[in-house]
Order: C-alpha cells, then structure tokens, then sequence
C-alpha cells in the first residue's frame, strides 16, 4: 500500500512539474489531481509515526521546483505558477499536520 501511495504522488508531482519545466504551462487537471495526491497521502499517514522517505523527499522538493519554473513565464502564467507553489506547499502542510 505504501509503495503504490508513494508512487501515485510522484507521478502525479512529474505529471504537473515536468510540463511547466518544458515550458507548457500549468495543467490545470494535473495540479488538482497533485493536490489529491496530497491530501490521500496525508489520509493514509496521519496515523503514521513516519513518512516513507521516498514521499517526504517529493514533498519536501516540489514547492522549490515549481517556483524555479516560474522564470519561464510572464504574465499571467507566471503569476499562475507563482500561486501554484505555495498552494501546493499549504496542502503538505495541511495533510501533514
């Protein structure tokens, strides 16, 4: 159960970092579908006396890698991204707390 939690969020996290680093913006659906990820992830831990490092180090870098894609844009996409981290950010803190 564990492996298949941590191997959802992760494809998830590429389904939504990988596009904004080849310049293609914010997929609306896959950011929702990582926000998901999150929150079952937190669902199925919250009883848990650890993370599996796998998840916490994706957790712990996907903030960072979306505001570094942020660069690549302007305007409104760029601001998009620059919303899109911390949202992520405030889901991990929130399926973790």
């Amino acid at each position: 159960m564990e492996t298949a939690l941590v191997s959802r969020l992760e494809e998830a996290a590429d389904r939504f970092v990988i596009p904004l680093r080849m310049n293609g913006g914010v997929d609306e659906q896959a950011f929702l579908r990582l926000l998901e990820e999150i929150d079952r992830c937190g669902t199925a831990w919250r009883e848990e006396t650890h993370v599996p490092k796998r998840a916490a180090l994706i957790l712990a870098e996907i903030h960072p890698a979306i505001e570094a894609c942020a660069w690549l844009y302007e305007g409104d996409m760029r601001q998009r991204v620059q919303e899109a981290g911390p949202a992520v950010s405030e889901a991990v803190t929130a399926a973790l707390d």
